[in-house]
């Protein structure tokens, strides 16, 4: 059994790896992300420096939007893909029936190819961003590991919880034919429920209570809202129990959504 999760391991691995060196190569691609990272930054400093001041604003100082700025990049960075348009074009010009051929899981292979792209990402266009910020404006450390642990976990549930929305999306292409405006939907609700360009501490009561039980808060939010302390580690079981039962549902739907995809090739005939 050991030795067979090895083999697997190495597999995977192996396409996380060729991902990672696939983007090595794409040198102005690489200073374009880094400057956009760096201005993006810069734009958000002066903005919310500009609203708060030198002043609290519901408990916020500037400093903690600053670190949510800047946590959020990186976060952001790791979850961020296009593939789901990928996968449509796949499904249209039928090359996805090449998948089904292969002794290896789609969706692992995917993850595996999307990860290696984003920490390639977030090591050279961001990373060099949250130094220099921490060097320049001094970015603030976690109140305790305990929240440093918090915030590992739910970070890591966040990447796998975007993933799978983004496989589901590009999944459902074999019956929409386009992915372009569910892809949309997915970043207007991130966007909106998100709290990826307001924080949610800003929102009306009701508004975040809602946010509570939907997916994406999990992705970047709830994750940064430890990390500054704004969460009471009291809360940390109830956080991560619900971020997991995303990861699971939305396994679970991208599974049986393949499944059906699988059996409709199989009737046509594809």
């Amino acid at each position: 059994m050991a030795s067979k999760f090895y083999i697997i391991l190495v597999k995977y691995a192996a396409f996380f790896a060729g991902a990672f060196k696939s983007q090595i190569s794409y040198h102005l691609a690489t200073l374009m992300g880094l400057l956009g990272s760096l201005l993006f930054v810069v734009i958000q400093y002066f903005l919310w420096y500009s609203l708060i001041g030198s002043g609290v604003r519901q408990g916020i100082t500037v400093t903690d939007m600053i670190t949510f700025v800047v946590i959020t990049e990186a976060v952001s960075t790791l979850t961020r893909g296009n593939f789901a348009n990928e996968l449509g074009d796949s499904i249209r010009d039928g090359s996805v029936v090449m998948h089904f051929l292969r002794p290896v899981s789609y969706q692992l292979y995917l993850f595996s190819v999307h990860t290696g792209k984003n920490i390639y990402r977030l090591v050279t266009q961001v990373l060099p961003v949250v130094i220099l910020s921490a060097i320049v404006i001094g970015l603030p450390l976690p109140p305790s590991f305990a929240h440093l642990i918090v915030f590992a976990a739910l970070t890591l549930s966040g990447v796998i919880i975007m993933f799978q929305l983004i496989y589901i999306t590009g999944l459902l292409a074999f019956w929409t034919q386009a992915t372009w405006y569910l892809s949309w939907y997915v970043g207007a609700g991130l966007t909106f429920f998100g709290g990826t360009v307001v924080p949610l501490w800003f929102y009306p009561r009701f508004l975040e209570v809602l946010t509570v039980f939907l997916p994406f808060r999990y992705i970047s939010f709830e994750a940064i809202n430890y990390y500054l302390g704004k969460a009471s580690l009291e809360n940390a079981y109830f956080s991560l129990c619900i971020s997991l039962t995303w990861v699971v549902l939305l396994f679970i739907i991208g599974q049986l959504i393949w499944s059906r995809a699988q059996r409709k090739i199989t009737i046509n005939g594809g």
